[in-house]
């Protein structure tokens, strides 16, 4: 692995890079996880690590046991995944994608403090891995409040994986929660144009443009949402349900907007039909039977001076 991820990991300024000895020995601290003894050989800015390989035996017990971790994960049943996956990596500590998974199931529990720890080893092994970097960014962001820390997470991804709408859609999220709205729309959109079934991202452009004051683009995202994207996992369900949330209280204000200028377009139609029919027209609440939102009564059908419009008494005000 490259010495300057050595250092960062330290939080050590790749430009301080200290002696051979100091190098060596905190890259046998940082992978003390794997197999022991490990030894560091240098040569330029990249560290060299070999340690004693896993057993063929312990390897193959070490696949069969992560095959069933991600089942039981699948199910929903993240402690026996764990417990499992534990096992997996003491019969192989050098599995990068049993750790990666155990931290996903960390994650998924809620103990921030072990995923994160985790993320950390999966990135040793990997310093590339761009999924592992959005993960951490935002375990940093919302368990940490860490803001700076979890951007610097994100940009790194990026820079490894520049299409990744996991990345492009936190750091959206990031941008909006400081306000730079435009820039977070920009971001949002990137994410849809890499992934256009990500319905993250078509969420959190509605939640931004409702912060614009931009209700009818925060539909149309919402629709995009609804017509373009699929659920990808049990998270999903709450992206939609907050979808749907939004949407229903967009629509109520934008009929409270609306509402004058659709009394003054009724009124219009109403004197309108009046001029035609030679009648004029009353208008009634009732309380209607089962879900009828209203019926019209003919004045020649009714033996009346005058048509009735009868309509729902429990309506409220902006349909009303």
């Amino acid at each position: 692995m490259k010495v300057a991820d050595l250092l960062d990991f330290e939080g050590r300024p790749a430009s301080e890079v200290p002696d051979s000895a100091t190098i060596t020995a905190l890259a046998v601290k940082q992978f003390s996880f794997l197999p022991q003894p490990v030894t560091v050989q240098l040569e330029a800015d990249e560290a060299i690590l070999t340690f004693p390989e896993e057993s063929n035996a312990a390897q193959a017990e070490a696949a069969r046991l992560a095959e069933r971790a991600g089942k039981r994960a699948a199910e929903g049943n993240y402690q026996k995944a764990i417990s499992i996956l534990k096992r997996v990596l003491e019969l192989q500590p050098s599995l990068h994608a049993a750790r990666r998974n155990l931290a996903m199931a960390y994650v998924e529990v809620g103990d921030s403090d072990n995923a994160v720890n985790h993320l950390i080893e999966v990135l040793r092994l990997d310093s590339h891995d761009a999924w592992s970097l959005v993960v951490l960014a935002n375990l940093y962001i919302r368990e940490k409040s860490d803001k700076e820390t979890g951007e610097k997470f994100l940009r790194k991804a990026l820079e490894i994986s520049p299409n990744d709408a996991w990345a492009l859609n936190s750091l959206g999220a990031l941008t909006h929660e400081r306000g730079k709205s435009e820039e977070a729309i920009s971001l949002f959109e990137r994410a849809i144009q890499s992934s256009p079934d990500f319905a993250n991202a078509y969420l959190g452009e509605a939640i931004t443009f409702d912060a614009m004051q931009q209700p009818d683009k925060a539909l149309t995202a919402l629709d995009r949402l609804f017509i373009r994207a699929k659920a990808q996992d049990a998270r999903s369900k709450t992206v939609f349900e907050k979808a749907r949330q939004l949407l229903a209280r967009l629509q109520v204000d934008l009929a409270d907007r609306s509402q004058s200028e659709v009394f003054k377009l009724v009124q219009n139609y109403k004197a309108e039909m009046e001029k035609l029919s030679g009648y004029p027209i009353r208008v009634q609440e009732e309380n209607l039977e089962g879900k009828i939102g209203a019926t019209i009564q003919m004045a020649w059908k009714h033996n009346r001076d005058f048509h009735l419009v009868k309509i729902r008494a429990d309506y409220p005000p902006p349909i009303g």
